[in-house]
């Protein structure tokens, strides 16, 4: 099956439109009761900068629905009630927002999509503690949801967000290293992308065990979330590459872009782009167009073609809500 990947401008209108409805229905529930179990009992808290930081992220800033309809179409495609993971996603999704705050600390990311982050709007240590505080919670709530399940459910969902946590910190330990360096092989990073997509395997994974799915089924939507979650960050590495703001961010503060790492195999390009980023004032549409003609740009697309098509290879086994998953992988392909 062949994927074309639509530059911006061209974007199949009716397939965005379709995952748009698709994740209202499936994931707002989920979101909705996390941001009410989030904020929660906040007047307790006795940092009132804490209680405007979760009050923000709540209501101005998270608007994460992918996470929570992955877990339910997973458990809908084995055959389960989509209803039953709500309990165990609520606190799952108050994990991953607690991580992603830290994330924000640690690459110094003060803005996404348009809007400030949690660290950006309010500081390093309200964000570190905030993101403490949602940590805490949905550890505290994710140890209450697993009394109401089986306990051989109760094993394999703790090794799986065990298994998660530490690919996750492994990730962003090794993406240390990489910072603000574009000599990196684009396989090195490439192999970080896949640890960082552990969170998105949790989601299918569990979705999958918590509807009953049988051993292939539920090793199948663990690939398929795995790809899934890759393309995602290769997806938003190439959005990266055409914000001018953010593609400064990056280079001189994370990992460069994919894009930019497979332009720099190239030894002239590599020249012109150390070049550029040692700049107080960084040329980057000269810097975009040398990473275009130095074939960066398609070397990322085939990659996610490639990945796109081992995503919908993995699904072959899946009875039910097929359709579904593959228009998640095919809507991700669409720039």
């Amino acid at each position: 099956m062949g994927l074309k990947i639509n530059r911006k401008g061209q974007n199949d209108e009716e397939t965005v439109k379709q995952v748009r409805k698709l994740l209202e229905e499936k994931g707002r529930e989920t979101l909705e009761l996390t941001k009410k179990l989030m904020l929660e009992n906040e007047e307790k808290l006795k940092s009132v900068e804490v209680r405007k930081a979760l009050r923000y992220f709540a209501h101005q800033y998270w608007s994460d629905l992918a996470r929570p309809t992955l877990m339910s179409l997973a458990c809908e495609a084995v055959g389960g009630d989509c209803q039953t993971v709500t309990p165990i996603a609520v606190p799952i999704m108050l994990l991953t927002g607690g991580i992603d705050i830290h994330d924000d600390i640690i690459d110094q990311s003060t803005n996404k999509d348009g809007r400030l982050t949690v660290f950006g709007k309010f500081g390093k240590n309200i964000a570190l503690l905030t993101g403490d505080a949602l940590l805490f919670k949905g550890l505290m709530r994710l140890s209450h949801a697993l009394t109401h399940i089986n306990g051989q459910k109760v094993i394999k969902v703790l090794k799986i967000i065990e298994k998660t946590f530490g690919e996750l910190g492994d990730a962003e330990a090794l993406e240390l290293r990489f910072k603000a360096r574009i000599e990196v092989h684009p396989e090195e990073y490439l192999r970080i992308v896949k640890k960082k997509a552990a969170d998105v395997e949790a989601y299918t994974c569990i979705g999958a065990i918590i509807g009953n799915g049988k051993k292939q089924e539920i090793e199948a939507l663990r690939k398929y979330g795995r790809v899934l979650g890759m393309l995602a960050i290769i997806r938003d590495d190439l959005i990266d590459m055409m914000d001018e703001e953010e593609l400064v961010h990056r280079l001189r503060n994370e990992v460069a872009p994919l894009p930019v790492l497979y332009a720099a195999q190239n030894s002239k390009a590599k020249t012109f782009i150390d070049s550029a980023i040692m700049k107080k004032r960084m040329d980057t549409r000269k810097l975009i167009q040398t990473v275009i003609s130095s074939n960066g740009i398609d070397k990322t697309e085939k990659k996610m073609m490639a990945l796109a098509e081992e995503g919908l290879s993995s699904l072959k086994i899946i009875k039910h809500k097929k359709e579904e998953l593959q228009l998640l992988t095919t809507s991700i392909t669409i720039i």
